[in-house]
């Protein structure tokens, strides 16, 4: 079985930025949060109007021809997409997923919405 420091090593792949620089991003208009946590957590507040993907059904989201394929993607190829979830963990693996799927320009917040709300403070 896999340990967890392999599981996380796929951050080495793909792009991952701070929460500090997450919040200059924040009303860009050409760049999209997603929030991949469950629906209780994201109802509970999450970063600015960030679109709730939940995690486990993400590759259905992006998938051409899927029953809940999610039209933002194909329809926006060129938007940079801006991923998170509570510590970081869950939106590492599913920046990777949406790379692997196509979605060009995407970036993870390390630390997720535990760091995005230090900020606040």
């Amino acid at each position: 079985m896999k340990k967890f420091e392999e599981v996380m090593s796929v951050s080495n792949e793909i792009e991952n930025i701070t929460a500090e620089e997450a919040k200059k991003k924040l009303n860009d208009p050409n760049v999209q949060f997603i929030d991949v946590r469950d629906k209780e957590s994201f109802s509970k507040g999450t970063i600015g109007n960030a679109m709730h993907l939940d995690r486990g059904l993400l590759e259905f989201y992006l998938a051409e021809g899927s029953p809940i394929e999610n039209d933002t993607f194909k329809n926006n190829p060129d938007k940079e997409y801006v991923v998170f979830c509570g510590l970081g963990g869950q939106g590492t693996l599913a920046t990777k997923t949406m790379k692997e799927m196509g979605i060009k320009n995407v970036k993870n917040i390390t630390g997720g919405m535990s760091e995005w709300n230090k900020l606040k403070d």
